[in-house]
Formats: structure tokens, C-alpha cells, sequence
């Protein structure tokens, strides 16, 4: 009986023992506890058989002791472990500490009981013809340890059935099987305890909760769980799935394969169908894995695949079918298609951008390098008036019709583009140039869009591309330059641009480059042109300004005053001239020549540019001249074209004591309506008013002049006539009663030094 024993315990033993050894091969701390829990199992199984079939009593007794202080921990190690797997209560680790210290006091007083008997006593018992010991007599230390180990069993039963109701169903496989077996050790245990049964029934489970624990624990919930995740993570993976096996026909697809391709899992065919369609478009002999991109027509829309292609093995190398593995990337394609489109195109017309349309043109220019090109460039005139006259969306209307216009006409072998704001350009072959083509389409948008506020009328300019290498940009800057050479023409609506326009345009930069040097070193100079009587006396003069350029020698005002009143740097050069007449006015008055004048003029763009009646009056006051000797000259246009300001700033003029000059009276188209709206001192007519291409035309002309000086007498205005260039013209004005001249008649305009000298 004694051996039979024996070799139960160690049957028991050597199932422990095989776990020992798999769980030290994990790294882990729940393998490490499951560790230490299972050595003191083989001591509790060996302490309690030893005890069973004990003769010395002293034996017996550390036997027990041993045999109770390594159920405490067993238990004390399940706890940890329980905690470390199931994560609950893993934070309260100074009950833990708590748990080993009250063991060890209860192992000191238990190994001590061998001796003092002070815990509880052994009395010997029969049982089936064996003297067996047990336990007689129990003091209350015992029963406290038997209430210290159910408190460990029940922070144990606690923490797997709080974790099992707190997890979804799919996990509790992995807690409630350990659970019920705790419980079912601790029932036997209770029962043994209760039963006074000298061998603890409840060994024989702990070798099978050794085992369960590290399977469950190490092993099977890991792989079961993880083989789980896998096949629902493949079954509702965005990917599609498709599993072959060698015979290259379908066994699996998951649900997102099934919904692409619109069949059920019984009729997997269709699959293998497609598959065996992509496989027959790619070279797989010999490979194990390939990825390619595909796409395909299903239910009438393209989709886009990336497909992987991978050969499927089993643990001997022997191959047992593939799988695919198709990513659907229809919306990422479609999405970076709308980027690049984004990228290349206008959104508003769908053009061609500025950018894409050079890279186009540049495309087929390079492609057809013997063929001569046109790139052509259009303006809608004024545009910016539609968008503040109708609004932003009728603006926009203006824009898709006229590129609505150039995919109608412009056909393959012809690039267009919207290159910015309301400007669009054309690259296209000079054979194909028609310009009546694109006159009549100009008339037809200003045929649709045309009302009593604004009229559409649309400037093209045309560049021949010379050298096909040169930049896009500078091309269509070049058919921009020939559009400003119309000039507000509106009997004409095409332009052709050619190398005295860029000359032009060059030296319009070079003189806006020169003007703050120029300025600043003082080139620019006061010219006077005397105004006589016809007897000639000189009363005044007009300031006119020349540049006197370092390299270009002297410049005159046609050449670069247009230039400057385009850049808005007129104001600048105007106060600069004034200063120069009021410093002059200053050095005669101071001589005594308090009865001459200078008449300086005010342009248009001064009033938007600066405060022209302070910027004056200061002049005044700097330089303490007479204000009536300082002439100022406002063109018609001016007024007419200016706000009521204007009209206000000449009476204030008036008021502090400059005369005020209408210049070039009848170059306008509202003459005697100024009169009426305001008060002048002088009208100056410019002689071109006189020139006439039919001489039967003349008389008219002198006639209507006769009036104008007839009638400024009436409204007491003095006249001054300029551009007068003979004797005959200077006769006929004195007979209608003019009376001061300005022109080459009496002298054109000079320096400051020699207008004194001659003069003065």
C-alpha cells in the first residue's frame, strides 16, 4: 500500500513538473507565478503524503506544519497570479507583501507547533488496518489559519468573476475554466477538512489545475484567441480576402470580398473567375508572392485594386493553395484624380491653369518643333466694372461663356487655358489663325452680354512664337503687350505684338527704375515757355519740365510723362516742378519782377495722390511769394472725370488768391457745361482746336473759337491761346479779341537762364 502511494504521489508529481519546465520557457510574469505556485503544489502534495504514511511522530508533525504552510503559499502565489491575468486588483501589491508577511508568522508558528503543540495535536487513527496519524485537538490559531487561507481563496474567486462579468463573452474562455476548478479544489478541501479524512482529496486537482493553468494560461487562450481575433479581424477586414486552394478554385472569401463582388458564399465561382482572370494577366510560374495594381469593371463602375498575391504553405513546405489579397482604393484613386485636376485646372471654367497651360504648350510645341505657333492672349476691357456693376456671379457667367467659346472653336491640337482673373490664352498652329474666326467670337459674347451700363468688349493679342524654348510666361507677357498697344481702341479688337513694343516696354521700366535717382540727383529741369502779348511783351511764362538724362541726354515730356502718370509717379514729378517755379517766383520778387507769373499744371492723378491745395498753400507759405503769381492750370478732363472735391479746391484756390487756368478748353466733351458749374479766371485754348482735315472745315472752326473767346469776355475770363505758330494765327485771335499767346511763333520753351536772359 505504502509503494502504491508512492508512486501516485509521484504520478501526480511528474505532470508539475513537465508544466515547470514549459512555463520557465515564457518570459512573462504570469508564467514566473505560475512558476513559483506549482513548486509549492509538489511541496504540498509531498508534505501531505509523507505526513499520511508517517511512524515518527516528531516527523508527522513538520510534516503537517509543512504541508499547511505551503498551502498558504500556493494560495498566496495564486493570488498573484490571478491578479497579474486577470488584471484586477493588480495595483494593491502591499496586500500582497501583507499576504508573505501573516504566511510567514503562520509558517514560524506552525514548523514551532512541532515542538509546543500549541497549534493543534496528532492522535494516531485506524483506517482500513493502517495506523494512521491525525489531527486531534485544534486551538484557535489553527482555525485563524484556515480563515488567513480562505480569505486568499476568496480575493482569488473574486478577481476571475469580477474580470468574467466585466469582459465580453468571447474572452471568458479564458477565466472561467481556472475558475470552476479553484472552486472545486476549495469544495474538496472543505470537505476533507470537515470529514477529518487524513489524505487531502483535493491533491489529485491540483495537479489538474497545474495543467489547466498553464494551458489555458500559456498556451491554448493565447493561440485560441489569438486564432480567433484573426479570423474575425480577416472575416470583416476592409480588404478582401480570397482563399484558393491547389486545384486554384475558391474556399473562402470574406464578407467584404463577398459584398464587392456581389455573390453569396455558396457561389464562390464568380471569384475564381476574376481571380483566374488577374492571374492569366500576370506572370506567377515560379513565384511565391507578387503585387501588382489592377483595376475592373463591376456593375458597371471601375474599381481599383491593389492586389498581393501570396502562395500558402504548410509546417512540411508542401504547397497547399494561395491566397489574394485586394485592397479597394477606387475612392483614394478618385480622390487624387480630383487633385490632380484641382492641380492642373481652373475650377471656375475648367480650363487649364496658368500653370498646366505653360506645361501643355510647352508639350507640343517641343512635339511639333517644325510647325510655326500663335499664342494668343485676351482682356475682357474694364472687367472689374461687371463684377461691381452685377455682382461676382454675373462675373463669373462672363468667364464660363467665354470659355464655353474656346471648347467649342478650339479643337484637338490647340491648348487654352484660363491663365488669371479674366485673362485666357490659346497656343495654337499659325495655319489654323483665323482672324475673323475670333472676331466673331468676340462679337458674339458682346451680342449676349450687352446692356445700357456696360458693353463687353474683349482685346486679343497675338504673339508669333519665334523660339519654341522660351518661357510660356514671357509669351503670353509679350501677347499682353500687344493688347496695350489698342489703346482703348474700340474699333479694333486684335493686336499683334512685335519687338518695338517690348523695346517700348523695356525702356518704360528702365525710365520708372531711373525716376528715384533721377529725382533725387535733381535730372529732372524747368523749361519756361513765355506767354506774350501780341505785341510782344512777355507777362509770364508756363514751367514745363525736361529730363536731363546722365546717358540718354535730354529727355522730352511725350516720352516719359505718360509713362509716369500710368505708375502713378506723376505726383511726385509735379511737386517737384512746382517747388522749382514758387523757388524762381521767390528769387524775381526778390529782384523786383513781382508782375510775372509761372503757370504750373495739376494733372489728373495728383488729386488722387496726395492733398494738392495743402501741398501748394505750403509752397506758398515756405517760400513767401504773391499766390496770384503762381498760375495753376487744371485740365478739363480732370474736372470733368474728378469728384465735387475738385470742384470745391478751385474755389478755395480762388479764394486764397491763385488764379486758376482751364487747360486745353474744347479738348473735352462738356465744355460750357464746366463754365456753368464753375468759377475760372482763365481759359486756355490749345490751337490744335483749329486743325481740321478739310479746309471747308476751317471756317467752322474759327468761327465756334470766335464765339468761345466772345463768351469768355461775357463771363469775364481772360484767354490765353497756345500753340500758336505764325503771324496769320496771331492777326485773326487779336481781331476776335485775344490778347496773351503762348507758342513756337514767339518762342518754344527754354531753360531758366536763358528765359532770364532774354527776357528779364
Amino acid at each position: 500500500m505504502d509503494k502504491i502511494y508512492m508512486v501516485l504521489l509521484v504520478l501526480m508529481i511528474i505532470p508539475i513538473l513537465i508544466c515547470i519546465r514549459y512555463a520557465r520557457k515564457i518570459k512573462s510574469d504570469v508564467a514566473a507565478s505560475i512558476v513559483k505556485c506549482l513548486v509549492f503544489a509538489i511541496i504540498t502534495i509531498l508534505s501531505n503524503g509523507l505526513f499520511v504514511f508517517s511512524i515518527d511522530e516528531t516527523f508527522a508533525y513538520l510534516m503537517e506544519a509543512l504541508y499547511l504552510f505551503s498551502i498558504d503559499m500556493v494560495l498566496i502565489y495564486i493570488l498573484q497570479y490571478s491578479q497579474q491575468y486577470t488584471m484586477v486588483f493588480n495595483e494593491i501589491s502591499p496586500f500582497r507583501t501583507g499576504c508573505f508577511i501573516v504566511a510567514y508568522l503562520d509558517g514560524i508558528s506552525l514548523f514551532a507547533n512541532t515542538f509546543l503543540h500549541n497549534i493543534f495535536t496528532l492522535n494516531k487513527v485506524s483506517y482500513m488496518n493502517y495506523e494512521l496519524f491525525h489531527i486531534g485537538t485544534k486551538s484557535v490559531f489553527y482555525h485563524l489559519h484556515f480563515v488567513f487561507a480562505f480569505c486568499l481563496v476568496f480575493c482569488i474567486i473574486a478577481s476571475f468573476i469580477t474580470k468574467i462579468t466585466r469582459i465580453p463573452y468571447f474572452y471568458r474562455k479564458k477565466y472561467f475554466p481556472i475558475l470552476v476548478v479553484i472552486c472545486v479544489i476549495l469544495v474538496l478541501n472543505v470537505v476533507c477538512d470537515l470529514s477529518e479524512f487524513p489524505v487531502d482529496l483535493s491533491l489529485p486537482f491540483f495537479v489538474f489545475a497545474a495543467i489547466l493553468i498553464c494551458y489555458l494560461s500559456l498556451y491554448r487562450s493565447p493561440k485560441e484567441l489569438v486564432d480567433k481575433t484573426l479570423s474575425i479581424v480577416v472575416t470583416e477586414m476592409n480588404n478582401m480576402v480570397i482563399c484558393f486552394d491547389i486545384n486554384n478554385e475558391c474556399v473562402y472569401a470574406n464578407d467584404r470580398a463577398l459584398e464587392m463582388f456581389r455573390i453569396s458564399e455558396g457561389s464562390l465561382q464568380a471569384v475564381s473567375e476574376y481571380a483566374k482572370a488577374w492571374l492569366a494577366e500576370n506572370d506567377i510560374e515560379n513565384r511565391d508572392s507578387l503585387e501588382w495594381s489592377d483595376q475592373k469593371i463591376i456593375d458597371n463602375k471601375i474599381h481599383y485594386f491593389d492586389i498581393e498575391y501570396r502562395k500558402l504553405f504548410d509546417q512540411k513546405k508542401e504547397y497547399i493553395g494561395f491566397f489574394l489579397n485586394l485592397v479597394d482604393n477606387t475612392e483614394k484613386h478618385l480622390a487624387l484624380e480630383q487633385e490632380r485636376y484641382l492641380a492642373t485646372h481652373d475650377t471656375l471654367t475648367g480650363l487649364y491653369n496658368k500653370s498646366h497651360f505653360a506645361v501643355k504648350s510647352a508639350e507640343i510645341l517641343k512635339s511639333h518643333p517644325d510647325e510655326e505657333w500663335l499664342l494668343l492672349s485676351s482682356n475682357i476691357k474694364d472687367f472689374k466694372l461687371i463684377n461691381d456693376l452685377f455682382g461676382m456671379e454675373k462675373g463669373n457667367e462672363v468667364l464660363k461663356m467665354e470659355a464655353g467659346l474656346l471648347k467649342e472653336r478650339c479643337r484637338d491640337g490647340i491648348v487654352y487655358g484660363r491663365i488669371g482673373g479674366d485673362k485666357f490664352a490659346i497656343c495654337m498652329p499659325k495655319a489654323r489663325f483665323q482672324e475673323e474666326y475670333f472676331t466673331d467670337a468676340i462679337q458674339t459674347m458682346g451680342q449676349v452680354f450687352n446692356n445700357d451700363l456696360y458693353h463687353l468688349h474683349i482685346y486679343i493679342g497675338v504673339y508669333e512664337i519665334t523660339d519654341i524654348n522660351e518661357d510660356i510666361s514671357i509669351m503670353c507677357d509679350k501677347a499682353n503687350f500687344a493688347i496695350k498697344t489698342l489703346n482703348e481702341n474700340y474699333a479694333r479688337s486684335i493686336a499683334y505684338y512685335n519687338d518695338t513694343i517690348l523695346n517700348n516696354t523695356i525702356l518704360e521700366k528702365q525710365l520708372v527704375g531711373d525716376f528715384d535717382q533721377a529725382l533725387k540727383e535733381k535730372q529732372f529741369c524747368m523749361y519756361l515757355q513765355p506767354q506774350m502779348t501780341s505785341e510782344g511783351k512777355m507777362l509770364g511764362a508756363e514751367a514745363l519740365v525736361r529730363w536731363q538724362h546722365p546717358k540718354r541726354g535730354l529727355i522730352f515730356p511725350g516720352d516719359f510723362i505718360e509713362v509716369f502718370e500710368k505708375t502713378g509717379l506723376i505726383y511726385r514729378l509735379d511737386r517737384f516742378i512746382w517747388e522749382l517755379a514758387v523757388q524762381k517766383l521767390a528769387r524775381w520778387q526778390q529782384e523786383g519782377h513781382s508782375d510775372l507769373y509761372i503757370s504750373v499744371n495739376i494733372s489728373t492723378k495728383d488729386f488722387y495722390y496726395m492733398n494738392v491745395y495743402e501741398t501748394i498753400t505750403a509752397l506758398v507759405e515756405k517760400y513767401r511769394i504773391i499766390p496770384s503769381t503762381l498760375k495753376l492750370e487744371i485740365t478739363e478732363t480732370a474736372i470733368m472725370t474728378g469728384t465735387a472735391g475738385e470742384l470745391d479746391m478751385i474755389e478755395q484756390f480762388r479764394e486764397y488768391g491763385f488764379q486758376v487756368e482751364i487747360d486745353d478748353f474744347g479738348s473735352g466733351y462738356s465744355s460750357f457745361n464746366t463754365l456753368k458749374d464753375m468759377d475760372v479766371d482763365v481759359l486756355k485754348i490749345d490751337m490744335g482746336f483749329l486743325r481740321t482735315s478739310k479746309p471747308e472745315n476751317l471756317e467752322k472752326s474759327m468761327s465756334i473759337l470766335n464765339m468761345i473767346i466772345s463768351l469768355s469776355k461775357t463771363l469775364g475770363l481772360s484767354v490765353v491761346t497756345e500753340g500758336v505758330e505764325t503771324k496769320e494765327q496771331v492777326v485773326k485771335l487779336t481781331q476776335m479779341g485775344c490778347r496773351i499767346y503762348q507758342g513756337y511763333y514767339f518762342s518754344k520753351p527754354i531753360p531758366v537762364e536763358e528765359f532770364e536772359k532774354r527776357y528779364m
